[in-house]
């Protein structure tokens, strides 16, 4: 009888910790963000491993494959509209819509190579240990950790679109606000007298841009080595 009660009794404890961890999942969505930052992470992880083998000699298809696997879960449209700050409301649809896109490019073109020269290290999620203040963004921590003992800190800014997914919309690197560093580059640029405030001038040089600060951002977040696997 006492076997009996028992099993009942670790039945229901059973059924109200599944039960407890449903409602949990319900109560807290933005956990989803974390997700998809890991699982971004990982398959970055994996998708560097395989183009060291071609990366250098064909960086077209490296940087198409980083496209495709960057697109879903960053939101550049915004990513891009924030760092045109003030710009942003003088802009033309067409305007907002090419620095966007060239925004992207820049971002993959300047920075995906790059990756390939990171091993021997690791990512790891840093899980939030409460809810955000909003439930539709949410700051997503990971740090990462380098084979000779470095830990440099990495914020994800993630927002819930309206169809339901999370998406980035900004990232810190080591103390690195990039969203305020690419907002200063374009502000510095729409500025420049070369361009005369023509923001179809300065949306065209945008990639030289990035790409001209690039070696600065790296020696101000200054990871010198990179991920390589992952851990949860």
């Amino acid at each position: 009888m006492i076997g009996a009660n028992f099993r009942r009794g670790w039945l229901l404890v059973l059924m109200l910790t599944a039960i407890s961890a449903a409602a949990q999942a319900i109560d807290e969505p933005w956990r989803q963000a974390e997700a998809v930052v890991q699982e971004t992470s990982d398959a970055m992880l994996v998708l560097i491993e395989d183009a060291r083998a071609y990366a250098q000699d064909d960086p077209e298809r490296f940087y198409v494959e980083v496209e495709a696997l960057l697109t879903p879960v960053v939101d550049f449209r915004r990513f891009a509209g924030s760092v045109m700050a003030t710009y942003y409301k003088q802009a033309t649809p067409e305007q907002r819509a090419r620095f966007a896109d060239s925004f992207k490019w820049g971002l993959v073109r300047t920075y995906g190579l790059a990756l390939t020269e990171f091993n021997d290290g690791e990512i790891a999620l840093v899980p939030a240990t409460k809810p955000p203040r909003r439930p539709d963004r949410v700051s997503v921590q990971q740090e990462i950790r380098t084979a000779a003992g470095q830990i440099y800190p990495v914020v994800y800014s993630m927002a819930q679109s309206k169809d339901g997914a999370w998406r980035m919309r900004n990232i810190i690197v080591n103390g690195v606000n990039m969203g305020l560093t690419y907002r200063s580059q374009f502000l510095s640029a729409a500025q420049d007298p070369q361009y005369g405030g023509d923001l179809d001038k300065v949306i065209d040089a945008w990639t030289d841009v990035l790409a001209a600060e690039a070696a600065k951002v790296a020696e101000e977040t200054q990871i010198e080595a990179s991920p390589a696997s992952t851990s949860q």
